[in-house]
């Protein structure tokens, strides 16, 4: 009996021990900054799900599907991409009640040293990088981004098509990090536009490079911002804050005209064998069906 007391009293002090390590470990975890990329992951899974069921996807039936660096095994992207939801604000952005938006898109993988997305670092080739699409809808029935042509046809309008890019950077991520429009820089030059090619296998699709310069996202932190959910606090060295720099853009453009959606696939990064990479990797293997 005294035997049995004992062993029960050791057992009890191992596990307590484990316990305790094992809590150790927990709370070493959830103040590090490695601990930062699951918090975002949490956070953003929810607020997505939220965006995707009033986005454009659900109310015309569309399923898109973009790897991220996740499924793609590229740790260098974010695990997911996101849905965001951006009719109002683009809206009074561009000043036209009839157009709706919705922007999928993904950015640079977080550092386990810093605990935020290397969006912020300034020395590496993904500062300020992010890919994804965008759909618009104009509910007047005229296709977004598309001029018709004498013969018939679509071809893109590549001032129509910038404003979107240009909404995404200056309203939605760099305002956050403290952006003025006094300071907002947005230059847009099309270096070249394709013929209708195939493209994340569905043929039609226009792609368009270009040139840009636009505010990089490096700043320091000055009090929270929703945006900080997501990309983390920044944690990089800060020379120029929100200094302009020159970038790469591709887009791949097709009008879907059943749903009459306009349907742009992008990446811009800073650094072209990234663009390049981006392309070849991880967009083109993306696939959208519709009902």
């Amino acid at each position: 009996m005294k035997k049995t007391q004992q062993k029960n009293h050791l057992q009890f002090k191992t596990k307590r021990f484990l316990a305790g390590r094992i809590l150790a470990l927990l709370l070493l975890f959830c103040l590090s900054p490695l601990s930062n990329v699951f918090y975002s992951m949490a956070v953003m899974g929810v607020y997505s799900k939220m965006n995707e069921k009033t986005s454009l996807l659900a109310s015309e039936g569309i399923k898109l599907s973009i790897p991220g660096g996740l499924s793609t095994l590229h740790s260098d992207w974010y695990p997911f991409v996101m849905t965001f939801e951006a009719n109002s604000g683009f809206r009074s952005f561009v000043g036209d009640s009839s157009l709706d938006l919705t922007i999928l898109y993904n950015f640079p993988a977080f550092s386990p040293v810093k605990g935020c997305s290397r969006l912020y670092d300034t020395k590496s080739p993904y500062y300020n990088s992010f890919y994804g699409a965008y759909l618009v809808k104009d509910k007047d029935g005229t296709p977004y981004g598309f001029i018709l042509r004498e013969d018939g046809s679509l071809y893109p309008d590549a001032a129509e098509v910038a404003e979107v890019p240009k909404y995404d950077f200056w309203q939605l991520v760099l305002s956050e990090f403290g952006l003025t429009r006094k300071n907002a820089v947005f230059d847009w030059n099309i270096t070249e536009i394709s013929e209708p090619l195939s493209y994340a296998g569905e043929d039609g699709f226009y792609r368009m490079d270009a040139a840009l310069t636009v505010n990089g996202s490096s700043h320091e932190y000055n009090g929270f911002t929703p945006s900080y959910l997501q990309y983390g606090k920044p944690n990089f060295p800060v020379t120029a804050p929100l200094a302009p720099i020159p970038m790469y853009g591709r887009l791949y453009g097709k009008y879907l005209e059943d749903k009459q959606v306009s349907l742009f696939y992008y990446i811009v990064a800073a650094d072209m064998e990234v663009l390049e990479a981006c392309d070849k990797e991880i967009l083109s293997k993306s696939s959208f069906t519709y009902r």
